[in-house]
């Protein structure tokens, strides 16, 4: 399925509620496929697991996914790295796409990207940090946590554009209620059919435990987004 994108970040809805997770990934790709700055932020209404493509070559992967969807988590591959997570209810994702300078790198990227997310949660923000978050899923340096626990974990995707620039697709996702665990543990149960290590959900956390807050500032974070692009030289072509 594919999606018809406004091309200006200022003009994105505030929030894309998907069937599944495939239909997030298609969203997604059509985020990374054009030519403009554009923000996305979407929900799935049925859980998934989601995990890297590269995963298809681990022994056992096949039968290890048909046990997952049996238990009621269909496993869907998405084209960047990192690690398997969970997609459904309580779970946002973020997803900024654009053409940055040559002289952007990674590290720029995550940078700015959970600089976004800190300034979209306003006061609440101050209380987010990056870094690795032991025992949690896709764990990286990058996460978001509240007091140890994550939050927030991000991912990213890069290709040539036209005169050597990137265009860049950076992607979080949010535990937005307290109804993560069944993921977390969905995660786990994979984890060890693939001879993975384990996840804890103990070391996960929400937007509604950590700050108290119902729903996600959507729209808060579209406009530190829209800031933060405008802050850099994102050429059309």
């Amino acid at each position: 399925m594919r999606y018809e994108m406004r091309k200006d970040a200022a003009m994105t809805a505030a929030l894309h509620s998907l069937p599944d997770a495939a239909d997030g990934l298609a969203f997604e790709a059509d985020l990374f496929s054009g030519t403009d700055a554009a923000v996305g932020i979407w929900t799935a209404a049925t859980r998934a697991l989601v995990c890297p493509k590269a995963y298809q070559a681990r022994k056992g992967f096949a039968e290890a996914a048909e046990a997952s969807r049996q238990r009621g988590w269909p496993v869907h591959l998405r084209p960047t790295g990192g690690g398997i997570v969970p997609q459904g209810p309580g779970v946002v994702n973020l997803a900024l796409a654009f053409n940055a300078p040559k002289d952007f790198n990674i590290e720029d990227s995550y940078r700015l990207f959970t600089q976004v997310i800190i300034d979209g949660y306003g006061a609440h923000g101050a209380l987010m940090h990056p870094g690795e978050t032991p025992g949690s899923f896709c764990d990286g340096a990058w996460n978001l946590s509240v007091a140890g626990r994550k939050l927030v974990g991000t991912a990213q995707r890069w290709r040539p554009v036209r005169g050597g620039r990137p265009r860049v697709l950076v992607h979080a996702l949010i535990l937005t209620t307290d109804t993560f665990g069944p993921g977390a543990r969905a995660v786990d149960a994979l984890h060890a059919a693939l001879g993975l290590d384990p996840v804890s959900e103990a070391v996960h956390t929400s937007t509604e435990s950590a700050f108290g807050l119902t729903t996600l500032p959507a729209e808060a974070l579209i406009t530190a987004a829209k800031t933060a692009l405008a802050s850099i030289h994102t050429p059309n072509t």
